[in-house]
Formats: C-alpha cells, structure tokens, sequence
C-alpha cells in the first residue's frame, strides 16, 4: 500500500497534511491524524466523521474514534514507546508537536520530503481524474468565449467559469480563478474585479477544476479585437517559450531547471527581456502546486508519470499579461499535452 517505505528511517510516523491524509486514505477530511507503526497503521479522527470515515477511507487502516484529548493520549502513548518518529515539518505546527512528542524520548525525523516524492508519481488513477479535471476546463473556456463582450465585468466572467466547471461535474475550483483584463492582467495573480471589458484590452483567464481530490491547471490568454503589434510579439515569444521547453522535455530531457532555462532563454533574448516573472511551472495533484518544481534552481527530476505545467508568461505593467498554459504528463518516456485548446490568439 502507500504507506509502504515511510517507515524505513523511523520506527512509527505522524501524518498530519491534509494533502498528505488524502493520498494515504482517499479521505478527503483534514481533522484527523494517521499513524503509522511497524504492527498497525491507525486513522484517527473525532465522532463528528464516525460515519463518513467508515464508507470512504480506503486502505488497511483501524479506525479510531475518539475525542481530541483521547487522541492526544493515544497517540502519545504509541510514540512513547518510539526512539524515532516521522513527523510532517513542513505542515505540523510548535504547538502540535509540543502537544504531540513535547517531553518524549523520541528523536524527530522529517517525512516531508519522501511523502513529496511519493505524491510526484501518479498512478493511472490519479492521471485519470486529472485528465478528466483538465478536460472540464477545456471545455468550459469554449464556452466562455462567447461571452467575452465589451462591458463584461471580469467577476462576472469568473463566475460564469465556476458554474461551467460545476455544471461539468466539477467538485469545485482547484484555486481562486483569475480573470483580469487589460493591465490588470499584467499583476501574475491578478484579483479579478468589477473593471469591464474594452476593445483592444487583452483577456487572461487562469482556472482550474478539482475532481475526485485532483486539481487541473489551464491558461490562455484572449484578445478583445484585433491585436496590437506589441501583443502579437510578446504573445508569440511566450508560446515561442512554452515550445523550447516542451521540445527539450520530447527530446528527452528531464531536469526540472533546464526546462525553466530553455523557455526562459527564449524570452530573455527579446525586447521583453526580463518580464518573465515567475517559475516555468510545477506539478500539480491532490494540491495545485507540489513537486516538481520547474525553477531555475530546481533539483527536480521529470519523473515517469509526473504531472506538470508549463506557463511562461511576459508581463507589461500599465499594458498588459499574457501567459499561455498547458498540463502535461510524462507518460511511457513520452511528453504528453493534456489540455486540448488550441495555444494561438484568440480574438473576440
């Protein structure tokens, strides 16, 4: 099962991420605790999700319902026992650890990292439900485009998306969508507002889908009229960029950095020198950014089966954004595109 290998440097371990309780149960309830031990591995949460917890939780678990300071002790009274003990640093709290190991004779290991490198490689399942997320958004930003007039408010677009992904079977959104129109679309994380659309204004839409506890990622950015010279060259070094690095991955390259260098490069050596302000990308599953990270000092490998984006982007301030972005997957030592949307300029 999962759990396999979080044991090999500690005696029991301590999961306590949401993302982390998800992949190890395929229960989507962040108030609870797993341990794992050499003998049992134990999900343990309040009487609150008694019944929930029983039908869904999927894996070779007992099951503990008890109230948060019979937790407390349960856990304690197994850990005392530990001279290691795994712990999830980059998500437990001072306060937990306190409550949880404080005054025990158990030495900390970190599991953050394995759980990380464990989450990077999806099985077939969780490809499919991905596959199937980012087709939603697919189709619903054809089915936005319609809809994209002047005088149309970007919070009226943003939530036009969210009823089309809902209406296509979504459980929700994978993030805040962000519409941003013209120079709002400059800020990378725009906050969409109530600024209508004007001829001439570019449309960056960035959205995603969650579905069955996985996240999709989508990006294209639109162009209300006929678009200026200035748009039509930035727009094509950023899908210049998202080229160079989808052909460094086909011909078989699999360093994380060097993908961000080889769409950073393509930018960089341009008028927008520069104004590629953020990472080339990252992966994305039970959360919308986890490993790998694509970055010019990553150390990350594109393992078989990782899922990750690829997002250059160019950003004018006062002018506008444009980002251009696709999911794709390693699969059989093979670069495959999962979003279906055609990647040249939209007019509307």
């Amino acid at each position: 099962m999962k759990t396999d290998g979080l044991l090999k440097e500690c005696e029991c371990a301590v999961v306590t991420s949401p993302a982390s309780l998800y992949y190890l149960s395929g229960f989507d309830q962040s108030d609870a605790v797993i341990l794992l031990t050499k003998e049992q591995n134990y999900y343990i949460t309040n009487p609150l999700y008694e019944v929930a917890v029983k039908s869904s939780l999927k894996g070779d678990f007992i099951v503990k319902i008890l109230e948060r300071r019979e937790q407390t002790s349960f856990i304690r009274e197994i850990l005392g026992t530990a001279s290691t003990v795994g712990v999830e640093c980059d998500h437990l709290t001072l306060t937990a650890y306190h409550l949880l190991l404080g005054g025990l004779n158990c030495r900390p290991i970190d599991i953050s990292s394995h759980l990380k490198g464990m989450r990077a490689v999806k099985t077939d399942a969780e490809l499919g439900c991905i596959k199937l997320a980012e087709g939603m958004v697919d189709d619903a930003f054809h089915e936005i485009l319609p809809l994209l007039r002047i005088g149309v408010t970007e919070r009226e677009i943003k939530d036009k998306l969210l009823f089309a992904l809902l209406a296509r079977g979504a459980e929700g959104v994978a993030f805040d969508t962000i519409v941003a129109f013209g120079e709002n679309a400059a800020m990378p994380h725009a906050v969409s507002s109530d600024r209508p659309l004007k001829q001439g204004d570019c449309i960056l839409m960035d959205f995603g889908a969650k579905y069955r506890g996985y996240c999709s990622d989508f990006t294209r950015t639109v162009c209300c009229g006929a678009p200026s010279d200035a748009f039509r060259a930035a727009y094509e070094d950023v899908l210049n960029a998202q080229r160079a690095a989808i052909a460094y991955i086909e011909r078989g390259g699999r360093s994380a950095s060097e993908a961000d260098k080889s769409a950073r490069a393509v930018i960089d050596s341009g008028r927008y020198q520069g104004l590629f302000r953020h990472t080339l990308g990252h992966g994305v599953g039970i959360e919308i950014h986890e490993a790998p990270y694509l970055s010019e000092n990553s150390e990350d490998l594109l393992q078989e089966h990782a899922v990750f984006t690829l997002e250059p982007g160019i950003y004018v301030e006062g002018a506008f954004g444009i980002r251009i972005e696709s999911l794709v997957a390693i699969e059989n030592g093979k670069l495959t595109v999962i979003d279906r949307s055609d990647k040249e300029i939209y007019t509307v």
